[in-house]
């Protein structure tokens, strides 16, 4: 028996050079030949057999645990600007003010980036089971790119009304407009405040709603001016004018979420991250990885991404490779933002 394991710890002093490093992934203890790949190595808390299937729940990144606290902000800030987007658009209705139905569109674009912060928070508790390994979180991107349409269609009916109110000016009941936009600014500012309460600079679908609040209370600014300037000065051509420049704040946010769900769809590597870079610095944080290759990048939805790659790495057991993965994952969490990351091992030995 002393001599089989001599023979044993003979064979684990092997280097990976030549035909006979032995190969056996069912072995932690297993040596690679030139090019011939384990599995990912798994993540404390993510341990399971690979003896044929790789398929596993992805665990979700904790950052996307959102506080109780914040969902119900939100809710609350849903339930106030969709009653206040109804109210100006029935007011701007009765009123005749385009400029008061094109800020509820605005409004609207503020209820859609509230409902997603919503949903995102949502999405994460829910239990998406084995199907779904990365959850329901693509509904988000989803709806986000239909919605994007639907407000195309809007600004489309907003920018031709303005054109016929260019051509045919009518009367507008001045006062009505100035008290039901005033309303609308009390409320965006009262949205505002509530968003800030959830820290926004520690949370990105936060505080993206956030500042669509602020563009919102802009908008409202701007009516509430507007309709002080008809009021004095009868210049009822103000009001189709407004509604244009609102449709335009519109069309600009319509084209970036648009643009952006579309990349998350068709799974491009996420904006701000160059696959070069992150090459460059993995290689240079890590100087146990001699190459990285073959790698696949791509976000699950905002501030989420994953990551798979070959890393090469110097001869050596897996058993001491496996600092090495470590040192390389937690570069792609701190460097990246890279929660998930599959990394599959190669060694640089040459056949004989």
């Amino acid at each position: 028996m002393a001599r089989a394991m001599a023979e044993k710890d003979k064979t684990e002093e092997k280097s990976w050079e030549g035909k006979a490093c032995p190969v056996d992934t069912d072995d932690p203890e297993a040596y690679v030949c030139a090019h011939e790949h384990v599995p990912s190595v798994p993540e404390k808390g993510h341990e399971h057999e690979h003896p044929h299937e790789h398929q596993h729940h992805h665990v979700l990144p904790k950052g996307h645990e959102h506080k109780v606290k914040e969902r119900k902000l939100l809710a609350i800030s849903i339930i106030i600007t969709g009653a206040t987007m109804v109210l100006e658009f029935v007011g701007g209705w009765l009123t005749n003010s385009l400029a008061l139905i094109s800020d509820a569109g605005h409004m609207l674009t503020h209820l859609l980036a509230l409902g997603l912060s919503y949903a995102a928070i949502w999405l994460a508790t829910r239990d998406s089971g084995p199907e779904y390994s990365f959850g329901f979180y693509r509904s988000e991107t989803l709806a986000a790119l239909l919605n994007s349409f639907f407000l195309v269609a809007i600004s489309i009916w907003i920018l031709w009304e303005a054109y016929q109110k260019f051509l045919h000016p009518g009367s507008i009941a001045v006062v009505e407009m100035l008290v039901i936009a005033a309303i609308g600014l009390v409320v965006n500012l009262a949205t505002a405040a509530l968003l800030n309460k959830a820290n926004p600079q520690n949370d990105r679908n936060i505080r993206g709603a956030f500042l669509h609040t602020m563009s919102d209370t802009v908008s409202s600014v701007g009516i509430v001016i507007g309709a002080v300037l008809i009021y004095y000065t009868g210049l009822v051509a103000i009001d189709p004018l407004l509604s244009v420049m609102i449709t335009v704040l519109i069309l600009a946010w319509v084209y970036s979420l648009a643009r952006s769900s579309i990349r998350v769809l068709l799974e491009r590597a996420p904006e701000g991250i160059d696959i070069e870079q992150v090459k460059k610095v993995i290689k240079e944080k890590v100087p146990e990885v001699m190459d990285i290759h073959d790698i696949h990048l791509w976000e699950i939805t905002t501030n989420m991404y994953n990551m798979t790659a070959h890393v090469v790495l110097e001869n050596q057991s897996l058993h001491q490779a496996l600092p090495t993965i470590s040192k390389v994952k937690k570069v792609l969490k701190e460097e990246f933002n890279i929660g998930h990351a599959a990394i599959q091992m190669e060694c640089t030995c040459v056949e004989e």
